[in-house]
Formats: C-alpha cells, sequence, structure tokens
C-alpha cells in the first residue's frame, strides 16, 4: 500500500465577494453578494465576512465578479461614520455655489474666508457635498446656497467660525481642493 504525505488544509476564513459585477454607487443586495471560503493567507485584510455587513451599504467603485469587499470599498452609512477622533464635522457654505460640483467625498481641502485673506484651515477633508437644487450643474445664474461638510480639526473647525465674518447667518467660505 502506498500513502501520500500531505500537509494539513489551510485554516480559511469567509469573505464576501461580488456574485456578479456591480456598478458604482449602487446599494448593494443579498443577490449581488456571496460567500467564498478562502486560505488565510490569501483573504484580503479588512475583507467583510458576512452579507449583513454589506446589504443595504453603497459600493463607492465598481466591483468586479468575484471581487472581494472590503469596508473601504462602501461609501460611510452617514456623514459621520469613519471620522477619526479628534475631528469635528462642519456645515459650512460656498462662497460659489458652482465650486460644489469639485469637491467630492474624501478629497482634501483648504478654506478661506470668502472677502479672501489667510486660510482658516488647511487640512480639511470633504465628507458630504450639498445636492444640486434648482438651476442644475455649474449654474451660473440663481444658484442656491451650497456647501459641504468638512471633517476639521475642533481647532480649524474654531478658526473657520470665528473668521469667516458675521456669526449671523451661514457659515460662508471659499473651499477649494488641496494636494493631499
Amino acid at each position: 500500500m502506498v500513502q501520500q504525505l500531505r500537509p494539513p488544509p489551510e485554516p480559511v476564513s469567509p469573505v464576501v465577494v461580488a456574485a456578479r459585477s456591480v456598478p458604482a454607487g449602487a446599494v448593494l443586495r443579498s443577490i449581488d453578494l456571496r460567500v467564498d471560503h478562502v486560505p488565510r493567507s490569501t483573504a484580503q485584510p479588512g475583507s467583510l465576512t458576512t452579507i449583513a455587513d454589506a446589504v443595504g451599504r453603497r459600493v463607492g467603485a465598481g466591483l468586479a465578479r468575484g471581487e472581494s469587499l472590503t469596508a473601504s470599498r462602501l461609501v460611510p452609512r452617514g456623514t459621520l461614520d469613519g471620522l477619526p477622533a479628534g475631528r469635528v464635522a462642519l456645515h459650512v457654505v460656498s462662497a460659489d455655489p458652482a465650486a460644489v460640483d469639485l469637491l467630492t467625498p474624501g478629497l482634501a481641502a483648504r478654506v478661506y474666508p470668502s472677502a479672501g485673506g489667510p486660510a482658516l484651515a488647511v487640512g480639511a477633508t470633504v465628507l458630504a457635498a450639498d445636492p444640486v437644487t434648482g438651476g442644475g450643474p455649474m449654474s451660473l445664474t440663481d444658484a442656491p446656497p451650497r456647501g459641504v461638510v468638512l471633517s476639521l480639526s475642533a481647532d480649524e473647525a474654531d478658526a473657520v467660525l470665528a473668521g469667516h465674518g458675521s456669526l449671523e447667518g451661514p457659515v460662508t467660505v471659499t473651499v477649494v481642493a488641496a494636494p493631499g
């Protein structure tokens, strides 16, 4: 009798993968997903392990069939999801409503007083942008006020609130994309 010696099988982990191609921005349904069991050594770090963790969540970028799903691929459930410790969220109104179309969640930004002057905040991150209402994207006439929700340090938020001018009414500033 001849026997083969084999090492024991490698332990496996459950990993949620796309059951089919999913376009960017889609809200995930259970039929979009399946659980595969892959060797632990090949599981992508941060992979979701249950379909329930993903159903109802929106994907930030498209998924190819069979691609594993990580939490970082999902759009946060709310504006404050994932806000780092020591950061605050602040809604500011853009002095130029059309410029909001250029500011997408995750983008690094700088905040300036609408009247001009040095930056009030240099380490801001865009969390969300107000939707277009009325005149349509990039409308230059009769554009209603629009703004963004920014993640800032508490000190930067204080500087923005103190430096935007009047403490009455909305915080109106100029927000520009920044490298980083």
